[in-house]
């Protein structure tokens, strides 16, 4: 009963803030003819090709509507568990030749943009590497591969102000569609004296600046690297 409350306080916030982010943007839809863009209201259509923040916002415009009317069938009991990406591959073909990166969060871009202070601690650990990143495990890389092909933005290592607090997680990604943060924590070196007590002291620490297990915050031990579709069910249940 609980987890269906859940669904639906979630659906609902969801709600709320497309409706919010929708009357933020502008009338009308996209069209494309030959190689040409046009921004059509119905009282008028012009030409759009060069004006790149208007493309993004009709993209994106588009997907919030596909996207509330996914939010509403499901609160009558109609279920369609389409991606994103997969509600995106049925859009006019007007929009099937932008970057999938047009109908994001547009605090997502403004993130990726910003250059993170990397986190110095024992960078000569730093010896897997994936995609011309460095990790400091190869759990670490693993886990940033199956970030890299769920097509999720992320920071590794990096140093963030995260309300009062200054924290340098392992992992923050975003769901890119939605703009939520999520922080990816990896702990596996439990024969280490006091670990779990670190481990514990940080749990505690993301928690007061509302991160939390189950909602924000996603823990992840050995188990889940040695069978890797653990950490894809975290990733479908939690961020998608």
């Amino acid at each position: 009963m609980n987890q269906l409350a859940n669904l639906f306080k979630n659906y609902q916030n969801e709600l709320q803030a497309i409706d919010a982010e929708l009357g933020k943007l502008p009338t009308g839809y996209l069209i494309k003819r030959a190689t040409t863009y046009y921004h059509d209201d119905k009282l008028q259509r012009v030409g759009i090709t060069k004006n790149l923040e208007l493309l993004k916002q009709l993209c994106r415009k588009r997907y919030l509507l596909k996207r509330k009317a996914q939010i509403d069938d499901a609160l009558k009991g109609k279920i369609d568990a389409r991606t994103p990406n997969e509600l995106i591959a049925d859009f006019p073909k007007a929009y099937q030749s932008v970057p999938i990166s047009y109908f994001y969060h547009p605090s997502v871009e403004k993130w990726l943009a910003k250059v993170p202070r990397k986190n110095t601690l024992n960078p000569e650990n730093e010896i897997y590497r994936y995609n011309d990143v460095k990790y400091r495990s190869m759990s670490e890389r693993i886990i940033a591969e199956i970030l890299d092909k769920n097509g999720l933005p992320f920071q590794h290592d990096a140093t963030f102000n995260l309300g009062h607090a200054q924290v340098s997680p392992d992992f923050v990604t975003k769901n890119p569609f939605t703009g939520k943060t999520f922080i990816i924590e990896f702990f596996g070196a439990f024969n280490q004296t006091g670990y779990a007590d670190k481990m514990n002291d940080k749990f505690d620490a993301y928690e007061q600046i509302g991160f939390v297990e189950g909602d924000n915050l996603i823990n992840l031990f050995a188990y889940h690297i040695r069978d890797p579709q653990r950490i894809q069910k975290l990733i479908d249940e939690m961020i998608w």
